[in-house]
């Protein structure tokens, strides 16, 4: 079933719709290569901390709603275990500046996940960061060609 985020994304792209399929195809794969939960919980860290307030609402996975509510105090809350932490440390980080991440956090996630896994939640991460970040680009900018 095709998101909000998909149906917009074909909006944008238009006649382009192999651009928008690929788009598609990519980010489903992403999901396939780490725990929907885990993903889930990095992309919606990464909607709030980018301001995409459309991507706040969607929900990927079956994620707890306590979890959701206490996901920007992440760090102190109970509510996540260690391997979540680390992934939203590392996501934060990726964000903020992806070529100044510590080694240790990079390290701590591999030791969660796995090398393999590793390298599957980097790469997931970078297409779900992608994908927001066109969506905050782009609806910006539609919202000033239609004023």
């Amino acid at each position: 079933m095709e998101s909000s985020t998909d149906v917009f994304f074909r909006e944008v792209l238009g006649e382009r719709a192999p651009v928008a399929d690929q788009l598609a195809k990519i980010h489903a794969l992403a999901w396939e290569v780490v725990d929907p939960s885990l993903l889930d919980l990095c992309r919606l860290r990464i909607a709030m901390l980018l301001g995409c307030e459309s991507e706040l609402g969607i929900s990927n996975s079956d994620l707890d709603s306590q979890k959701i509510a206490s996901l920007s105090q992440w760090s102190s809350s109970n509510s996540f275990n260690e391997c979540e932490k680390s992934c939203l440390r590392f996501t934060e980080e990726f964000i903020v500046d992806v070529s100044s991440i510590p080694d240790s956090s990079a390290f701590t996630v591999r030791d969660h996940l796995g090398e393999e896994g590793f390298v599957n939640f980097v790469n997931a991460l970078l297409v779900v960061e992608q994908r927001i970040r066109l969506q905050v680009v782009w609806r910006k900018i539609f919202q000033e060609v239609s004023a």
